[in-house]
């Protein structure tokens, strides 16, 4: 349970909104509200979680498109996934679990859209047989714990399973616990793969998961198919040593309190909590102090089990008046008594910086403000008069192909997004995509007809225009030069400095890049 409110806190707090971030979203709260005041989240009342939770999960009905599939953004039905369907029926599930409000009818439609996508042929590129069977696997699991019977599938992919990727294993291992077969030659033989995948380092361990790069499709990564392995272990009630080996490598893998991505941090809670709930064995029974250099900041008593957390906040004021600056100050906790004292700390600070520089950690970018003119273009200004049209310009210099990227750029203060553009923009988009087909194919395919036919354009698929900022994303930039332009209008006469676009793999966020400030001034 350590530090498990900072994943949660990262989930709740994520910028971005696709189905797989609400989605992921709503699972962190329903694990919150569940275990109640152990997740300590910044403006969120334990009690207030609930109704968040029955919030969201309605909201995310609008990414149901009419065949019964989920797709990334709502009326987005080019985008519609079955691995995606997959994981937001699990979501549901988990929450109709907890007594949540879930619409029979849209689960239905989603489960019929699974089978549907089972009956497919396979793909005849051999490449792609582990992300197909490991999308197959998720949705066979997730048809079975949904109470659908689902032998023949069951058994066809079975007789895959050399062609998995582990966290596949995993969901085949689940679809066999789901339908009472928690013993015999195939779940012995499955737990056996997973155990050979499965690195040991001193007292830890972690799942060593197939290089595969379609499988960075369905969000792959170490910690990810470590935490889907640790669940299925958790729920078969194994007495594998290496379960709590994996427990203490996923809590050492964290950075900043957290897991990677939006999926790390729904997977490792959702498989952490489970281990909590399961193999937690010492009742607490102690007093916690916590000094920060001589000071006495926290004294608490815990007795017995409980989920309720204590918090303590000081002030920036506060901690630097503990000692003379440049001079370091021990943060220490100690217990006296029975049980294990769970503990997290976190420093929030602002950057005092007007000018940042831009920043190329695997995305170059650059921004430039230049008049807007219908046919042509002029040199980029900075230097405005109110009611001026503005052409604002992104470029992006790739040098590998990146996946699943957001990019955030701040509307400068002064300015306004024209809402005419956003419209004809999106509406553009949406028709560029539907228009795709499918290469290796036979001509176009409708909307809905493949799951992998709709990331093989390589362009920004999604743009959001909001008060303060404008979004987009792209499924899939391939590598080279890509352009992506708006307009704004001068409307505030004053100077400004634009705060930096900024560019990131959103499952991969340590690939990122941002373009310096700007100073614009707007002149009456």
């Amino acid at each position: 349970m350590v530090g498990l409110g900072e994943g949660a806190r990262y989930l709740v707090e994520y910028p971005y909104g696709c189905a797989e971030q609400k989605g992921s979203r709503a699972l962190a709260l329903l694990l919150a509200a569940d275990l109640g005041d152990a997740f300590t989240l910044p403006g969120m009342d334990t009690s207030k979680m609930r109704p968040a939770v029955q919030e969201t999960l309605k909201e995310l009905e609008r990414f149901q498109c009419s065949s019964g599939g989920f797709a990334y953004w709502p009326g987005d039905c080019h985008s519609v996934s079955p691995y995606l369907t997959a994981y937001l029926l699990h979501v549901f599930q988990v929450a109709a679990d907890l007594k949540y409000n879930v619409d029979s009818g849209m689960r239905n439609r989603a489960y019929t859209y699974l089978e549907r996508s089972l009956a497919q042929a396979p793909p005849t590129n051999e490449g792609w047989w582990p992300a197909y069977t490991a999308w197959q696997a998720f949705a066979v699991k997730v048809l079975v714990e949904g109470g659908r019977t689902q032998d023949s599938n069951l058994n066809r992919l079975y007789g895959y399973r050399d062609r998995m990727p582990v966290f596949a294993l995993a969901y085949l291992h689940d679809a066999l616990l789901a339908k009472k077969e928690s013993s015999g030659p195939r779940v012995e033989d499955l737990r056996r793969r997973m155990s050979n995948a499965i690195l040991p380092e001193a007292g830890s361990a972690h799942v060593e998961e197939l290089a595969d790069p379609y499988l960075l499709w369905f969000w792959n990564s170490n910690v990810r198919s470590t935490a889907i392995v640790l669940n299925t272990l958790v729920k078969a009630d194994t007495l594998d040593p290496a379960v709590t080996s994996i427990v203490r490598w996923m809590m050492a893998v964290r950075k900043g309190g957290r897991w990677g991505n939006t999926q790390e941090n729904a997977y490792a809670m959702e498989s952490l909590v489970n281990y909590y709930r399961k193999y937690e064995t010492v009742v607490p029974s102690f007093s916690a102090v916590v000094k920060l250099g001589l000071d006495e900041v926290a004294r608490e008593q815990f007795q017995g089990r409980t989920t309720d957390s204590k918090s303590t906040d000081l002030s920036m004021p506060q901690v630097l008046a503990t000692g003379a600056p440049g001079t370091s100050q021990p943060l220490t906790f100690t217990r006296d008594g029975a049980g294990t004292l769970f503990y997290t700390t976190r420093l929030r600070y602002a950057a005092d910086v007007l000018y940042q520089q831009g920043l190329d950690s695997g995305f170059r970018m650059e921004r430039k403000y230049e008049p807007y003119v219908e046919n042509g273009s002029r040199p980029p200004a900075t230097s405005y008069k109110a009611g001026d049209l503005v052409r604002v310009t992104l470029t992006f210099r790739l040098t590998k192909e990146r996946r699943f990227v957001a990019v955030t750029d701040p509307i400068p203060a002064g300015f306004e997004a024209v809402e005419s553009w956003f419209a004809t923009t999106a509406r553009s988009l949406a028709s560029r995509q539907d228009r795709q087909t499918n290469p290796g194919d036979n001509g176009p395919q409708d909307e809905e007809d493949r799951w992998d036919s709709w990331w093989q354009h390589g362009g920004f698929d999604h743009v959001e225009r909001h008060d303060d900022r404008v979004q987009l994303f792209a499924t899939r930039l391939s590598e080279g030069l890509h352009e992506f332009s708006y307009i704004v209008r001068a409307t505030t006469a004053g100077t400004f400095r634009t705060a930096p676009a900024r560019a990131e793999e959103m499952y991969e966020p340590e690939v990122f890049g941002r373009t310096r400030t700007t100073v614009i001034e707007i002149k009456r």
